[in-house]
């Protein structure tokens, strides 16, 4: 399995923290961009293919500014790893 398949079944908010925490367990960096308003993993520096997946997790988080990532971090844990 690859960190790839983190991204099957994301459908609703848990299964997007879900995603989160798979994301991370296999090393990628997850952070909340201001310049973008959104959620973005670490290789979209030179790796744009997860872009769409990454627009879909924020919006089933609910996430559009900070401080609605410091509630949704909070709420599912999202920085355990």
């Amino acid at each position: 399995m690859s960190f790839e398949e983190c991204f099957n079944k994301v459908e609703d908010e848990e299964e997007a923290a879900e995603c989160i925490h798979c994301l991370k367990k296999y090393g990628e960096q997850i952070m909340f961009d201001e310049d973008h308003g959104r959620l973005v993993l670490g290789r979209e520096i030179y790796d744009g293919r997860f872009k769409g997946q990454m627009e879909n997790l924020t919006k089933l988080l609910g996430i559009r500014n900070r401080k609605d990532y410091e509630y949704v971090d909070k709420k599912y844990n999202l920085t355990m790893y």
